[in-house]
Formats: structure tokens, sequence, C-alpha cells
């Protein structure tokens, strides 16, 4: 087998499906998520995904409080490069 077939690069899908960082979505299960994703999908205009937004946000906050966990539903943004959310390898030696 040659090294070329190893070269060549992946071929990335037409239309990538761009998905919305979900408020809390650490604290939902994967069913949960998958039925915002379809109602957010469902939505036709952009007033009403900000009022699913919207409800979602104080859903998941009030979730958060009787829990006792709150003020920890802050979405993950998105990581730099490299491996996980460090700031580096730490001190030099």
């Amino acid at each position: 087998m040659s090294l070329q077939a190893f070269a060549q690069p992946a071929t990335a899908p037409a239309n990538p499906v761009q998905r919305e960082l979900i408020y809390c979505a650490d604290q939902m299960s994967h069913e949960e998520r998958a039925a915002y994703r379809a109602k957010m999908q469902a939505t036709r205009s952009v007033a009403e995904k900000e009022a699913l937004r919207t409800a979602h946000r104080r859903d998941m906050q009030e979730r958060a409080r009787a829990a006792g966990r709150e003020g920890q539903c802050e979405p993950l943004g998105p990581r730099g490069p490299g491996f996980g959310a460090g700031q580096g390898r730490g001190p030099a030696k």
C-alpha cells in the first residue's frame, strides 16, 4: 500500500450541520438535547427561536436552582487548539 492513500485529504460534507451551543447542555440527557434541537429545527422564524431559547434558559436555571447548582449553566465555548482547555504543558523545567 502506498503512502498516497493516507495523504489524501478527507472530503468535507457539502452542507455541514452547524450546531449552536445549548445552554446548560451538560445538565441535559442526550434525549433532552435531541428534543431541543428538533424543536429549534421546527421553528420558522428568528422570533420563535429566540422565544424557545429564552424559555429553555429559564427552565434550565430553575432546574439548576432546584438541584443546588445555581450559576453552573453557562455553555462551554469553543476550545482552542491542542489538547483540552489547559494553558499549556505547565511550568518550564
